[in-house]
């Protein structure tokens, strides 16, 4: 197998368990997605944790509340 065929091959598995996990768990993302809004709405903060390489996915998660992407907004607490 050549490297273009092992990242397309890479690639598929990635969108396939992508795809099996949302389909088993799309309510439970979107339940804490409104929890979090909720919780913003109410003046609270998210807070994130992670250890190794999920303490980078945590501050990855609370600095896009924190600053903004594509329109001017207010910081949320994070």
């Amino acid at each position: 197998m050549t490297t273009v065929e092992r990242i397309k091959a890479s690639a598929r598995e990635s969108v396939r368990v992508k795809e099996r996990f949302f389909e088993a768990h799309a309510e439970e993302v979107a339940r804490a997605a409104e929890l979090m809004i909720a919780a913003l709405r109410a003046g609270h903060k998210v807070l994130f944790f992670g250890n190794g390489g999920s303490a980078a996915d945590a501050q990855h998660l609370a600095a896009e509340l924190v600053n903004r992407y594509r329109r001017e907004r207010p910081a949320l607490a994070a």
